[in-house]
């Protein structure tokens, strides 16, 4: 059975209403594409919005009523989807959009379930927690729109992506407004790490680097979006090209903010929109619009050197290697590396600066070398080599003192996450020749005095030096004498002589 045509035109031209209304970067994307495609972005779009006003609207303490109305809904849409029409003229529509395109049932199953998890819900504690709420909320989303814009070849990761990305960007700019509902969308890992509260709705120091990290971490969603756009046929491109970067553009208007999402949300004005649809309808060829824009931009990380790191599960064994370059950035995952703290038979630890070009921490004073093992590489030779390469020292008496340490810090646009055993290691001689890629100052300082220093929080350090300071404090005042531990305490990606394969 389908909707009588004037019915069904009803519930087209409401959707489109509701789209402009409320999703105006959807709605001068979908501009863009034919007749027939563009009502079906605007009948998903709706359904999405009508779902999450029913739960929005109920305001920061939603009661059963809420959830039985958000129920009720989706028991509307499903029986129109099941008769292929509704009284209701938007639903008729968003029904025949859902047949005639055959979205698969499990992208509601998954969008429903997390529209109820928002009643329950109030904040996420790390970014794979999130990203488990946004599959139903945002992801799902690329995924309805992909029947819609007839994609070449296969762009189901990139649609996804997209979704997330819409998603983080609207979290970034609508934290406020999330509040008020009693939520808080921003990892709460990350708020601590970077000392950040929300609810004091202030962008203090600690706030924008916080949102700094966030909008890197977004830009990289939208980069991983725009390698499905070549798959798309050119209506869609020029449609899906113009959302990306409208949306995009919504973290520049925040960093231009100070970060500051609490006194006004960050929009892109109506006339930029619709100059930008021109422009995509104008171009020969929209990717280079994508391409010119700041959330395309790869930075260039400035890797001394790209070798391969071991990958590592929670309980610390391996499961892949993967080049460094490839795998540090917002969501590093969690991988085997080492510290080592350098020091002269005077006692005097060898502390450096890290390079300043570096791009994982750069600048920040911290304890003699730390590195990642090649696969297969014992720690031990790993400690020298990098000991020799960075600051030009020999070292001798290689002691494991902190087999199990493990740290994830954040800085910039890079996450470190690392199995990290610490060692010990006596200078062969004073003299250093430091690498300037890697090393912009060092001093020998008595081990005393620089572990009274940060212990007392007067020598800003690493965050991975600042744990392990007082770990190793606790082994004894003379490093030197700071006793060797069972080597069997290691991760088991850390067992000397164990090889990995490239996966």
């Amino acid at each position: 059975m389908s909707a009588p045509a004037e019915h069904l035109a009803a519930g087209y031209a409401r959707c489109a209403q509701v789209t402009r209304e409320h999703g105006t970067t959807y709605y001068w994307g979908a501009r863009l594409l034919p007749r027939e495609d563009r009502r079906h972005v605007f009948a998903v779009y709706t359904l999405a919005r009508l779902a999450d006003d029913i739960v929005d609207l109920a305001g920061p303490d939603p009661g059963p009523g809420t959830a039985a109305e958000l129920d009720a809904f989706e028991a509307r849409f499903r029986e129109a989807v099941a008769a292929g029409t509704s009284e209701d003229p938007v639903l008729a529509a968003v029904a025949t959009t859902v047949r005639e395109r055959a979205i698969p049932d499990e992208c509601f199953t998954r969008f429903f379930g997390a529209m109820r998890a928002d009643l329950t819900q109030r904040t996420y504690e790390t970014w794979d927690d999130l990203l488990g709420y946004m599959d139903g909320s945002a992801a799902v989303i690329g995924e309805m729109m992909l029947p819609v814009l007839h994609p070449s070849v296969d762009a189901l990761a990139p649609a996804r992506s997209l979704g997330l990305a819409f998603q983080l960007t609207n979290f970034l700019r609508d934290v406020g407004e999330d509040l008020d509902r009693g939520r808080v969308y921003v990892p709460q890992e990350d708020l601590r790490h970077f000392g950040a509260d929300p609810h004091a709705r202030v962008a203090t120091p600690e706030w924008r680097a916080l949102m700094a990290f966030e909008i890197e971490r977004n830009r990289r969603l939208y980069r991983e979006a725009d390698a499905g756009l070549a798959a798309l046929p050119p209506a869609s491109r020029r449609c899906v090209a113009t959302a990306r970067v409208l949306y995009a553009r919504i973290l520049e208007r925040i960093e231009a903010a100070g970060y500051d999402v609490f006194a006004e949300r960050a929009r892109v004005p109506t006339p930029a929109k619709a100059a930008l649809a021109a422009r995509m309808v104008l171009a020969r060829d929209p990717l280079r619009l994508v391409g010119r824009d700041r959330a395309a931009e790869r930075a260039d990380r400035g890797w001394v050197s790209d070798d391969d790191v071991v990958l590592v599960d929670a309980d610390g064994a391996a499961v892949s290697t993967a080049p460094k370059s490839a795998v540090h950035h917002d969501a590093t995952p969690l991988h085997l590396a080492f510290s080592c703290y350098v020091v002269d038979d005077a006692g005097r630890l060898l502390v450096t600066t890290r390079a300043a070009s570096k791009p994982s921490f750069p600048g920040v004073v911290t304890n003699t070398v730390c590195g990642h093992p090649h696969p297969g590489e014992p720690l031990d030779d790993a400690v020298r080599r990098r000991a020799r390469s960075e600051l030009g020292v020999e070292v001798t008496d290689v002691r494991l003192v902190l087999p199990r340490f493990r740290y994830r810090a954040l800085m910039a646009g890079v996450a470190e996450n690392e199995v990290c055993p610490v060692f010990v290691a006596r200078a062969a001689t004073g003299a250093t020749s430091p690498d300037p890629e890697e090393v912009d100052d060092l001093a020998w300082v008595p081990w005393a005095e620089f572990c009274a220093e940060v212990l007392a929080g007067r020598l800003a350090v690493s965050p991975w030096c600042a744990e392990q300071v007082p770990l190793l404090a606790a082994l004894g005042p003379d490093p030197l004498a700071w006793p060797a531990a069972d080597r069997t305490e290691l991760p088991p990606a850390a067992v000397l002589g164990h090889a990995v394969e490239a996966g």
